[in-house]
């Protein structure tokens, strides 16, 4: 962009802080890890590990443009992946297998800067000795993955890099821009050595000198942190062996709460290839931020990958959103205002009110144990449970009756509501802050701790009740996607008004599926992982099984005809990979829902279904291209080439890739799948 790296770093924190406000993001700190502060914790930590022998100095061969006069960080450095052969892949990581690369590794390397073939360097660099440093590591692991509860994503990575046996890592690169190393002019620590170090130092840039009641006194803090699965290692295996290569007694890793990926229907997020949808793009195009809090909240990839879709998004706000929680409050306190004087009235609970309310309670000290234990999506769906059940009592309650026929049943009916409202208010204030307190304001009661939770604190006069939510329709549905591919990232938009003529129509959910008569690309493809759960022969055909097999979120009956190659014991209890978008098919009497992916060898000798190691519901990809979400024909799937080739499995040629590594087989090298 023409600017130096500071000037850089100014503007992209603005932009993110911008975004982050947007979205009702708020932190105590949204610190930086260019202050002084940072490098000086970075550099006290360095000497401390170098002085208990756990650096070690290398010479290395690196990548050099010769036209730019200048050692090429890793992510300037773009070429063929060595394993998948995605041909764009980055110098530190595959976008398209996922696997972390060494630029020198890539097939035909050029300079991001300059398209130029790099040169092989020599460069001294200074290396964190991991090997030495394993068994302390594994059996920190081993203690604090089950005390911490980590997520099994976590404990499966961290296992894997364990077992395959660790190796020093460089922490040091020849950049102008960094944390300066000691003693060594020309070069700075690599990001994932200093930038882990940056939650200390940010901690010193809020707290002072303070910062050391945090993370030195492990016996009464507890780190919790939150990411993606392509960063556990950095977070299990180096920042943790970082800590411990020190000798000093910090504040570890507790719990780990990572998830898998969050995929675009248009293929795996990414920037630089116009795919997907960004802050800058959320802010823009006109949906409010709690809506997007909310769907990626209940669409949250906690055991498996999930995929972000406009029309799944519309499915939400219009059916969740708007007819439950957005429902409750304005038909309640529409009501109120309009029969009751805009007052809410004490009243004595009876029998059937207090069971309700007890009911309530517990519901509510349920979603409070699950977000202890970090089960964010868990505690959203049964906020929105209690909201249903609220629903539910307005319904039984009939206060359009009784406001004539029992009028304090009436008025005791509106008490109760309003005060669980108010709970619900308290409750969804982590996941959608500005709904929340629009809430309040409709009651008419400042905002509440969760300490008032249960408490019948709301009575007297209420706000002005107003809609929570707009109904997304399909026509704004076009004009938002339509606008998003014509404005500039950072635009601006008015969000959604209430349409004046709101309908309850639902929207079609099948608007984009490809025709009978199309060939599909293989974005219309969904493979994902599931688990075999039971096999029966079937009772009309003696070459078919019928599979019960488990994705996850959602069990399927599939049919397919394995009775000749395959014993039940073969299939029980394994996860394979099937095909789940297929149209419906009945075979025989059963219905199936998706395919199973087997292949067979060139020659016809061997035979061998797809199986992964992986859990149930994962998505396999197919490199560097978008998952399919429409339905298709068993034809329009058969139009594509899948193959084993040298035992990686492909579709037309390009490899399947199951948590990012290629999926293999054993016994079939080369041969079709069927």
């Amino acid at each position: 962009e023409g600017v130096t790296p500071r000037q850089l770093c100014d503007k992209y924190y603005a932009i993110h802080k911008e975004i982050y406000d947007w979205f009702g993001i708020s932190t105590d700190i949204f610190g930086r890890t260019s202050a002084e502060n940072h490098h000086t914790i970075v550099q006290d930590i360095f000497e401390d590990i170098k002085r208990n022998g756990y650096i070690i100095e290398r010479d290395v061969e690196q990548a050099y443009c010769e036209n730019d006069k200048k050692f090429l960080a890793d992510r300037f450095v773009e070429g063929e992946c060595p394993h998948c052969h995605f041909g764009n892949a980055r110098g530190d990581q595959c976008d398209g297998c996922g696997k972390l690369l060494d630029p020198l590794e890539l097939i035909n390397p050029k300079c991001k800067v300059c398209g130029n073939a790099p040169l092989q360097k020599t460069s001294t660099h200074l290396f964190l000795d991991l090997a030495k440093l394993q068994p302390r590591l594994a059996s920190w692991v081993e203690k604090q993955s089950v005390a911490g509860e980590w997520t099994e994503n976590a404990i499966t990575t961290t296992k894997a890099w364990l077992d395959r046996g660790l190796e020093p890592r460089a922490i040091t690169r020849d950049l102008s821009w960094g944390v300066p190393v000691p003693g060594m002019p020309g070069k700075v620590f690599y990001v994932w050595f200093d930038a882990p170090l940056g939650y200390i130092s940010i901690t010193g840039q809020l707290a002072g000198t303070d910062w050391a009641s945090w993370w030195q006194d492990p016996g009464n803090v507890r780190l919790y942190q939150f990411m993606a699965k392509d960063n556990i290692p950095f977070h299990t295996i180096l920042f943790p062996a970082t800590m411990l290569a020190t000798g000093k007694d910090w504040t570890m890793l507790h719990h780990i709460d990572s998830t898998e990926y969050l995929q675009h229907e248009d293929g795996k997020f990414s920037k630089s290839r116009g795919i997907g949808l960004f802050g800058d793009d959320a802010v823009a195009c006109g949906v409010p931020a709690d809506v997007f809090r909310y769907y990626l909240l209940v669409n949250r990839p906690e055991s498996a990958d999930t995929i972000f879709s406009w029309k799944d998004l519309q499915e939400k706000l219009n059916k969740e959103l708007l007819a439950n929680i957005g429902n409750l409050v304005n038909r309640t306190l529409v009501f109120i205002q309009k029969y009751h004087d805009s007052t809410v009235t004490e009243s004595v609970l009876d029998e059937k009110s207090a069971n309700f309310f007890e009911y309530a309670i517990e519901l509510e000290t349920q979603i409070t144990d699950l977000l202890e234990r970090c089960k964010e999506k868990d505690a959203i769906r049964a906020i929105m449970a209690l909201s249903t059940r609220c629903n539910q009592y307005f319904q039984e309650a009939e206060p359009w009756r009784t406001r004539t026929e029992d009028p304090a049943a009436c008025t005791l009916a509106m008490f109760v509501l309003s005060n669980l409202i108010k709970d619900l208010a308290i409750l969804l204030g982590p996941f959608l802050p500005t709904t929340s307190d629009r809430i309040f304001a409709q009651l008419g009661v400042t905002r509440k701790s969760w300490a008032d939770l249960g408490n019948l604190s709301v009575k007297g006069k209420i706000g002005t009740p107003e809609p929570l939510f707009a109904k997304l329709e399909d026509k704004d549905l076009i004009v938002i996607k339509e606008n998003l591919r014509k404005q500039p990232s950072g635009a601006t938009a008015k969000e959604l008004s209430v349409p004046a003529n709101a309908s309850t129509s639902r929207s079609n959910p099948g608007a984009n599926a490809p025709s009978s008569g199309d060939t599909v690309s293989p974005s219309h493809i969904q493979l994902r992982a599931g688990k075999i759960t039971a096999v029966e022969k079937h009772p009309k055909a003696d070459k078919l099984y019928v599979e019960t097999v488990d994705f996850g979120s959602e069990t399927r009956t599939i049919v397919s005809g394995l009775v000749a190659h395959c014993t039940i014991d073969d299939l029980l209890g394994k996860t394979a990979v099937f095909v789940t978008n297929l149209k419906p098919a009945v075979l025989r009497g059963v219905e199936s829902n998706g395919m199973i992916l087997a292949a067979e060898s060139a020659d016809g000798n061997k035979f061998e279904v797809v199986f992964v190691d992986t859990v149930p519901g994962t998505v396999i990809e197919v490199a560097s291209t978008p998952v399919g979400l429409s339905q298709i024909t068993i034809d329009q799937f058969l139009t594509h080439t899948l193959a084993v080739t040298e035992s990686i499995v492909q579709c037309d040629g390009k490899p399947l890739l199951c948590d990012g590594e290629p999926v293999t087989l054993s016994n079939v090298k080369d041969g079709k799948v069927r």
